[in-house]
């Protein structure tokens, strides 16, 4: 029986990206093994707990390293799939520890830097230029992406895929009684334009910028919910107090349902510095939200393909004119707010898990294992 690895630097990263794949694999009699922080349940699959050090130059690291190599000379995998930079990294040094029996292949769910020559971009490239010899396939969601990987050689079998594939089933229709008993429950009022910002609150997702544009806007019927928790959740939090915007910003923390959020909100905002293939703007624009994205990779390829407007991640005083704009042009009325709980997708169908699956399944190999095994 064929054996695979799949690390990541999160147990999370598996329970959001890739249970279709280790489904088909546990069809075709693949063993999967699974290593990163934290636990994953998963019936079939042997998980093993990784304390990666969330800082690539952590002298920690070089002890995962050796003893991530010594679990897979100890089980002979045929192939390891890593994901995310500093599993990515540890991941494929690793197999180069190894020798060449075992393949590696790594999903770039965005790279941390941009091809600019700071030294943060230097130091990022060089390491992955460290294991390009050590890389099988790479696989990578954006053209940003692509031309970086092309560029530097990161490996010898670069391939494009359309992200990991989004699973539309958890983005039902609501009604618009669903919609109303949330804005009441956030004392809403009625007829207030809704701007959504869905992710981690980072230094990458950048929401100050957010903030400080709600401060610029004239038109106050409106407001931005932010959903999720993070280390910059309480600055943010006071940010929006000091800016005096207490009123029109709405945080949420980590939220289960964020399909309802999707549904009753008008807008997503994204600020990030960077991305790979933004899953909360495919879910947005699955919904039938309209987008305001920064003009960075990843944002920048779904931007160009959906006809949607952008701004510089550092710049408030543009996002705000992009929401005026949309604050002038839209209104939510009921009738509006009963469409927008069924609105239709915007979503190009090809980010869809069922048109997705089957071609990197192909691309990265894993069909390859199945037939062979």
């Amino acid at each position: 029986m064929k054996k695979i690895l799949m690390t990541a630097s999160e147990a999370s990263h598996f329970k959001n990206f890739h249970i279709p794949y280790i489904k088909y694999l546990l069809n075709n009699n693949i063993e999967v093994y699974t290593a990163s922080r934290g636990n994953f349940n998963y019936a079939g699959v042997h998980h093993i707990e990784i304390p990666y050090k969330k800082k690539l130059l952590s002298l920690g690291n070089i002890g995962i390293i050796f003893k991530l190599a010594s679990i897979i000379r100890k089980n002979k995998f045929d192939a390891v799939y890593t994901n995310s930079t500093l599993a990515g990294f540890i991941g494929r040094t690793a197999v180069g520890l190894c020798g060449k029996k075992t393949k590696a292949i790594h999903i770039c769910h965005g790279y941390l830097f941009d091809d600019d020559k700071s030294f943060r971009s230097r130091l990022y490239v060089l390491f992955e230029k460290l294991v390009k010899n050590r890389t099988d396939i790479l696989a990578v969601m954006n053209s940003d992406d692509y031309q970086i990987a092309e560029k530097y050689r990161l490996s010898k079998n670069i391939v494009f895929i359309n992200g990991m594939g989004l699973s539309a089933e958890k983005f039902a229709p609501v009604t618009v009684n669903e919609i109303d008993s949330f804005k009441k429950e956030h004392k809403i009022g009625e007829n207030e334009y809704l701007f959504l910002c869905v992710g981690e609150f980072s230094e990458r997702k950048h929401q100050q910028t957010i903030i400080e544009a709600c401060s610029l806007i004239e038109n106050d019927n409106f407001k931005v919910i932010f959903a999720g928790d993070g280390n910059l959740l309480d600055f943010c939090k006071e940010l929006s107090h000091k800016k005096r915007v207490d009123d029109k910003t709405l945080f949420l923390g980590h939220c289960s349902n964020v399909n309802l959020l999707y549904r009753a909100c008008g807008c997503l905002i994204s600020a990030s510095r960077y991305e790979g293939m933004p899953f909360n703007v495919m879910e947005a624009l699955y919904c039938g939200e309209d987008a305001i994205l920064t003009d960075v990779k990843g944002n920048r390829d779904l931007a160009l393909e959906h006809n949607l407007r952008t701004y510089n991640f550092s710049d408030p005083t543009e996002l705000s004119r992009h929401m005026s704009d949309l604050l002038r042009t839209h209104s939510q009325d009921r009738k509006s707010i009963s469409d927008k709980g069924k609105a239709e997708s915007r979503l190009n169908p090809k980010y869809l898990i069922e048109n997705t699956l089957s071609v990197n399944l192909s691309l990265l190999g894993m069909t390859d294992s199945a037939s062979n095994g």
